[in-house]
């Protein structure tokens, strides 16, 4: 490779390109020592200490050096644990000690008679340690970090064997030569060592610059959130469209004009196409986007909720479940068989493990506490020396066993008698769980996407054609049926449904238990929003189909029309067996192409009150404030405004789906009006809406152009104390001892006090989605401190 060794560093160890580094070293740890004693020598050699007075070490072992060798000792959840770092110790110092016995025995006045008594003793104390040679073992103080006071004791001891073996003053200058090779080699162990523990504690070990951002908006899954606002827009202007190229050939405004009449039908059905198509690319990645997330919700989260509805059982509940169905131990039984696979990828044998595995009884607390230490003394710090990703897989083996054992601990504790009056509700619930995740990984749409937007493989009733089936089940089992599908026993239930109930449940256990199921029951509402969203998604895309393909049917309506100089009819009055084929074409394309565009405007009429609906909550939440920031107030002006051009839109959107009510009423002679009004009031529905896309951007380049760049901040520190609150609820139930970067558990919890916090205030539909993005990452930060200050904020009158 022609990289540097920084980047070498950088990509190795994933802080630029992955979680998970391809160059992440490994290697045996007598290579490893043996090297570094040689990089010593080349220091003495190199005169280091003479041209790098302050800092010898960092000067050949700069700082990507030193990531190196944490990465291949301590793997990430190991950076705290006692027992790996004294495993290391007892493992590393004999070998350390043995690589100096054997340049020393290289050294010809060392091979001198005189100094055999000493070589014997050394090689006695490097082998069979200090008890061995000293009679006991003198302990000096320790920070607890790797090698921490090693130098004190080697120092103590080295006098010893010199008193001992009577060594001349000459020898034992030229042993410490070798010795203080050995000092530096513990140092800079020690160094990695602490490099390892603080960036696990910053949350900033071996991690992306990817995984280090703060989510994006595209994490938020909300009901309407801010990249289904666009939606609204696409199908107001293909309504609208629809409308008047309809309208066109229906009223008198060409004096007559066959011709006349068929242009400006074609024209609007022309524009009608792309529009009308990127509202169903829009919608497929929308909808591809949620299902993905509920795939990975699947994947990642079904079990850790089947993990903490057990968990949260009495004792006694939980000896009613047996094993099979015990998620702690099957999440212990995952990890292990991830252990042996691994093992056999890496070309190793995973012999020890499962010999291990197989003689720990699960069920007993020190049985299981044993098993946990040899996996850090044995497996991760002397067994598996090179297989740097083989450590990995065991440091996750050894989370799952803490979680088991924090189980077996509180049983211990509380005994067998102990019952919690949710026992029953939990035990249902989580006994529900089974049937739940196979209804959801039934309903999960894992096809691969093809042209950027379209899913293949899908099952028939997740088909477009029926979307708007689909969506209206869903709809009438969240209201409707609900508590008639709970009696026969969620027979009847959709998917939706499904998850609304188990939120639900989850939802007042939470309440009932004091938050400590906050997690649970916000990711099941995002999961139902999803799955709703997913379902609405596929039935725009279902109605801007039709639209795009009437369009092209109106196009060649049109063409014919004016080939066969005859006005489009559609009449109630002819009936069907008065018309001619050409006529029934006609009528066809008439009442569907009205039919669809209706359609279209229902739906956009229906976001833009939702649109509107959240709009109001901004400004409600603004001004509950008692003295919101300048950026804040502007904000608050910002959403008065946007939910102005929502109602705007939505009379735009009202007047197109008035003329396409006319037209049903002239064709059917349902009323007498003039025939030119359907085409009036899509033209007025066209200025309406040409009026809403001024007003838009007025805006956006006006409005939101002079909202301060500190807007984020400024966001968060009006409402500082909400923040802060929800973050101390979503922080509730954190393990002690947890393998996970402390940094890293709180960031997650900023990230749910984000989406929540933005899912209850939509800040999304008033800001773009930069400036969105740049609140949601504010909180995410969790800088609290940049959020207070010192400046007070008057409220203008």
């Amino acid at each position: 490779t022609n990289w540097s060794n920084d980047e070498v560093v950088k990509r190795g160890t994933g802080y630029n390109y992955g979680v998970d580094g391809f160059l992440r070293p490994g290697a045996a740890y007598d290579n490893v020592i043996e090297y570094l004693y040689y990089k010593m020598l080349e220091m003495d050699v190199a005169r280091y200490e003479e041209n790098y007075e302050d800092d010898t070490l960092s000067a050949i072992f700069m700082l990507s050096w030193q990531k190196k060798f944490a990465a291949m000792l301590i793997p990430r959840g190991m950076e705290t644990n006692d027992s790996h770092t004294r495993a290391l110790e007892i493992f590393l110092g004999p070998k350390i000690l043995k690589t100096v016995l054997t340049e020393m025995m290289t050294r010809e006045e060392l091979k001198e008679d005189e100094n055999e008594p000493f070589m014997t003793l050394f090689q006695q104390y490097a082998s069979d340690g200090p008890e061995a040679v000293l009679g006991e073992k003198t302990m000096f103080e320790s920070d607890g970090t790797l090698f921490s006071g090693f130098q004190e004791e080697w120092d103590h001891d080295l006098k010893l064997l010199f008193e001992k073996s009577q060594a001349s003053e000459e020898t034992q200058d030229i042993v410490m030569e070798y010795m203080d090779r050995a000092y530096r080699i513990t140092e800079l162990l020690n160094r990695c060592f602490k490099l390892a523990r603080d960036e696990h504690i910053d949350g900033k070990r071996f991690s992306s610059e990817a995984e280090n951002e703060p989510k994006s908006t595209d994490s938020l899954f909300s009901d309407f959130p801010v990249e289904a606002q666009i939606f609204a827009g696409g199908l107001e202007l293909s309504s609208i469209l629809g409308a008047a190229s309809l309208s066109a050939t229906q009223s008198d405004v060409t004096n007559g004009s066959v011709a006349a009449a068929v242009a400006v039908s074609i024209v609007f059905a022309l524009i009608n196409i792309p529009t009308s198509f990127g509202t169903m690319t829009n919608v497929s990645r929308y909808v591809n986007r949620q299902e993905e997330f509920r795939a990975e919700f699947s994947r990642t989260k079904m079990l850790g909720l089947e993990r903490t509805l057990f968990k949260v059982l009495s004792s006694s509940k939980r000896k009613e479940i047996d094993d099979a169905s015990n998620p702690l131990l099957k999440r212990v039984r995952v990890a292990y068989e991830a252990v042996v696979s691994g093992a056999k990828y890496y070309d190793t044998s995973s012999d020890e493990v499962q010999a291990s595995y197989s003689k720990t009884d699960f069920t007993d607390l020190k049985s299981l506490e044993a098993f946990m230490e040899e996996i850090t003394s044995n497996f991760i710090a002397k067994l598996y020396q090179k297989e740097a990703y083989l450590k990995d897989t065991l440091v996750l083996l050894y989370a799952a066993c803490i979680e088991l054992a924090e189980v077996l601990e509180n049983d211990e504790r509380t005994g067998d008698e102990e019952s919690y009056i949710e026992d029953e509700a939990t035990y249902k619930a989580f006994r529900r769980m089974p049937k739940f995740t196979e209804r959801l990984e039934n309903s999960l749409q894992t096809g691969p996407i093809v042209y950027g937007f379209i899913r293949k493989n899908k099952k028939l009733s997740q088909w477009a054609i029926f979307a708007p089936l689909r969506l209206y089940f869903f709809l009438m089992g969240n209201f409707l049926l609900k508590g008639f599908s709970l009696r026969c026993g969620g027979l009847f239930n959709p998917i939706s449904t499904e998850i609304k109930i188990m939120r639900g449940v989850v939802a007042a256990l939470n309440s009932s238990l004091g938050q400590t199921l906050k997690k649970e029951a916000y990711d099941l509402k995002e999961l139902f929003h999803a799955t709703m969203e997913s379902s609405i998604g596929m039935s725009l895309f279902f109605v801007g189909m039709w639209v795009f393909i009437f369009s092209f049917f109106i196009i060649a309506n049109g063409i014919a029309s004016a080939v066969q100089n005859t006005s489009t009819t559609c009449a109630g009055a002819l009936g069907i067996s008065g018309r001619n084929s050409f006529q029934q074409y006609q009528c066809f394309v008439v009442e569907g192409g009205a039919i669809v565009s209706a359609l279209a405007g229902l739906i956009a009429l229906s976001f833009f009150v939702r649109q509107f609906r959240h709009q109001r909550k901004v400004v409600a939440a603004i001004n509950y404030l008692p003295s919101p920031p300048p950026s804040v107030r502007k904000i608050g002006s910002l959403a008065y405004f946007q939910s102005l051009i929502s109602i705007w839109q939505c009379i735009a959107t009202c007047t197109s789906l008035a003329s396409i009510v006319i037209g049903f009423v002239l064709r059917f002679d349902f009323a007498d009006f003039e025939n030119n009004v359907t085409f009036g009031l899509a033209i007025g529905a066209v200025g309406a809406f040409g009026i809403s896309i001024f007003l838009q951007l007025i805006a956006n380049l006006g409005m939101l152009y002079n909202v301060e760049p500190s807007a984020g901040i400024d966001v968060c520190s009006a409402f500082w104390g909400t923040l802060t609150k929800k973050h101390r609820l979503f922080s509730l139930g954190r393990s002690e001892k947890s393998v996970m970067s402390p940094a890293l558990e709180d960031r997650e919890s900023w990230e749910y006090v984000a989406r929540e916090f933005l899912t209850e205030t939509r800040f999304d539909t008033v800001l773009g989605a930069d400036r969105f993005n740049a609140v949601m990452q504010a909180i995410q930060s969790g800088d609290t401190s940049s959020w207070r200050g010192n400046k007070i904020f008057a409220k203008e009158e």
